[in-house]
């Protein structure tokens, strides 16, 4: 995927605001070439924070991080590991969905720290969606909403023929905005059929087809349901 300076731009400037903790350090314990990564090391060092690297089968950090980003299947790893390693401010979440009773045993451990699902797929550079639990705030149960979209975003929940669905009906998303990437290096049919003319946007603009199910709730709220292909 190639992705251009402009929109992992727009994104650190999202992300240096809403995960403003990032200042305060930040914990990466994921590879470099995943996206997850991209919002742990470069917001903080976009921001003047510090980022410690760590390997979570080693030793605990010196220091408690302020920030950690991490997909949910690591809360059961987190569990069992010294609270070194989870964070004393934010915890950001994505990648996979998001089970609340998954998530609730961790936030009884650490009731002080917001909870953030963010959702997005690489092609629309790190994340476009978020949806947050901040502290005192009870863990909902089952398939935690992904929430609204972050700045210069617009997400769709289309039918086939490309109209947008009601409240409660489910479609595939869609997402258009500054964070869309350029494509797939080299890759030209496989770009032109998951990139497509956006006809609610700008003249020009292009929006991701991401594969993904999804419907708006009551609250204006996306929920993630499945992949198409499943």
């Amino acid at each position: 995927v190639v992705v251009e300076h402009r929109s992992l731009n727009s994104y650190l400037a999202w992300a240096r605001t809403a995960y403003d903790s990032v200042e305060r350090g930040a914990l990466v314990h994921s590879p470099i070439s995943f996206d997850l990564t991209v919002t742990g090391v470069f917001a903080p060092l976009t921001a003047g924070g510090a980022v410690d690297l760590v390997d979570l089968k080693g030793d605990a950090p010196g220091t408690r991080p302020a920030f950690v980003k991490a997909t949910p299947s690591h809360l059961s790893l987190l569990l069992n590991l010294p609270d070194a390693f989870s964070p004393t401010e934010q915890l950001v979440l994505g990648g996979e969905s998001l089970m609340g009773e998954l998530l609730d045993e961790w936030r009884r451990r650490h009731p002080g720290v917001t909870v953030v699902n963010e959702y997005g797929p690489t092609e629309t550079t790190v994340g476009c969606t978020e949806f947050r639990i901040a502290p005192g705030e009870a863990v909902p149960s089952g398939v935690i909403t992904i929430g609204r979209p972050v700045w210069n975003t617009r997400m769709y929940v289309l039918d086939a023929k490309l109209r947008p669905l009601p409240v409660g009906v489910t479609g595939e998303l869609y997402i258009a905005g500054d964070l869309v990437t350029r494509g797939y290096l080299n890759r030209f049919g496989l770009t032109a059929t998951k990139f497509v003319a956006d006809p609610y946007g700008p003249a020009e603009s292009r929006m991701y087809r991401s594969g993904d199910l999804g419907r708006w709730n009551r609250n204006g709220e996306l929920e993630f349901v499945a992949r198409v292909d499943h």
